[in-house]
């Protein structure tokens, strides 16, 4: 029996050795495979170092503003736009039309002498007319156009969406004259007729200020009455015989009649063109309409009509409009040439009727 247990006992040592045995080979193959090349390793190390070293934050600085703001000297010349702009023009003709577009639109245009920015045109248009341009070179000049020759802005494409929506939406320091050339490119373009469709007028926007009257007394007083708010409220910038043509137009029996017959709605639409209205047709104004006369309407107004509004119509104005209102009839009063020339009258004779008061008491007193 001793017997028999002991090769028991050694078998079951030798299989127990073998299980050992596969398992160390197995963690050696496992840990063979888990083990990484050098060069991952060394990968894995650039990494960890680089990720340890601090990188400082630079805060962003507007040398361009800084510079013309402050005038600062310790801006070192090389960053100085005194280099582009009041240097000569061969620093100037190195730079591409899209970095000269980036300066435009981050500079003060007031410092831009005429000769750089009649440079930078030829620059950005190749030598070709403004037919080729879009709205973003536009929108870098701005009021530099004004400096622009007129027969280049003559070929403006205004068949270019971009250039549309540019003019139209952006109230622009132009001459009256440089408004003419676009809105005759714009004619150009779409030809004359444009009167006659509500949707070219819309799109008009700002432009609509730059036709002369004879074209705008051409609008129909149905197409008129199509027009948006948003065409309506633009007319602000047209000069006052432009803006007397439309309101000509907007008082048509077909379009909203006359101002008597006017509601609030009617004053809302037409607050552009309220400045125009006659002498006589202010105490007309229903007074539920009066309270929608705007505060900058009020302040545009000619100051002579102000004292034809009634005080009921005062009294139902918005608190602004009255406020407004009020501080510029004090103000017409405070100047009156009339009141201020009897004051000085009287302030010369007073003098001289004390003479002949004091004269005419000592001579009582004499006799």
């Amino acid at each position: 029996m001793f017997k028999e247990f002991m090769i028991m006992l050694s078998s079951k040592v030798q299989i127990c050795s073998l299980l050992i045995y596969s398992c160390s080979i197995t963690n050696i193959v496992c840990t063979f495979s888990a083990t990484e090349s050098i060069e991952d390793l060394c990968l894995d190390y650039e990494d960890d170092r680089n990720s340890l070293i601090a990188v400082a934050e630079k805060d962003k600085l507007e040398v361009y503003e800084e510079f013309y703001d402050e005038l600062d000297n310790r801006i070192r010349v090389e960053q100085s736009m005194n280099m582009i702009f009041f240097g000569p023009p061969s620093s100037f003709l190195r730079l591409d039309p899209e970095s000269i577009l980036h300066i435009l639109s981050h500079t003060k245009k007031e410092m831009i002498p005429i000769s750089r920015t009649l440079l930078a045109w030829d620059i950005i248009t190749d030598g070709k007319t403004a037919a080729f341009l879009q709205g973003r070179e536009f929108l870098a000049f701005g009021w530099l156009l004004n400096e622009v020759p007129e027969e280049d802005l003559y070929y403006v494409n205004f068949g270019d969406p971009s250039v549309l929506k540019y003019f139209s939406t952006n109230r622009l320091k132009l001459d009256p004259r440089k408004f003419g050339v676009l809105a005759a490119a714009y004619r150009r373009y779409f030809g004359d007729h444009w009167y006659n469709n509500s949707t070219f007028i819309n799109e008009l926007g700002y432009l609509l200020c730059g036709f002369p009257p004879t074209d705008l007394e051409k609008i129909s007083p149905a197409t008129f009455k199509e027009l948006s708010l948003e065409t309506l409220s633009k007319a602000g910038k047209c000069n006052s015989k432009q803006a007397q043509t439309l309101y000509s137009i907007a008082v048509h029996p077909d379009a909203y009649g006359e101002p008597y017959k006017w509601s609030s709605h009617e004053i809302g639409r037409l607050s552009a063109l309220f400045t125009c209205i006659p002498e006589a047709d202010i105490s007309s104004i229903q007074l539920e309409a009066v309270t929608e006369i705007r505060p900058e309407v009020m302040s545009a107004m000619n100051q002579d009509k102000l004292e034809f509004f009634t005080k009921q119509q005062i009294l139902r104005m918005n608190l602004k409009t009255r406020r407004i209102y009020i501080l510029r009839m004090q103000l017409k009063s405070s100047y009156d040439m009339g009141e201020i020339a009897r004051q000085q009258i009287a302030v010369s004779i007073k003098p001289f009727v004390l003479q002949i008061v004091f004269n005419i008491v000592a001579l009582a007193l004499c006799t």
